[in-house]
């Protein structure tokens, strides 16, 4: 699982280049009904939990790398239109 934790990573680093967040997390694990689940979390600056800028957690499947990446693409999107503001 690590070397599928530092693939996700090394994605969301190359696809995700123009939104402004310093450091990205991914854990994979195993739930308690066996099932593997996947976690993302976007920080825009320090790993703690106050900057964490966004988040995605759902159960690794076909198609679980597009869905991550167009959500955590919204809640970046959102962040920045309240900086802007």
């Amino acid at each position: 699982m690590i070397r599928l934790e530092q693939e996700i990573k090394d994605l969301l680093d190359c696809r995700l280049v123009e939104y402004q967040y310093k450091e990205v997390h991914v854990e994979a694990y195993y739930a308690m009904d066996g099932t593997i689940m996947c976690r993302i979390e976007l920080f825009a600056s320090v790993p703690e939990i106050l900057d964490r800028i966004a988040k995605y957690e759902a159960e690794l499947k076909e198609g679980f790398y597009y869905e991550a990446e167009q959500i955590l693409i919204g809640q970046l999107e959102l962040v920045t239109i309240k900086n802007a503001s």
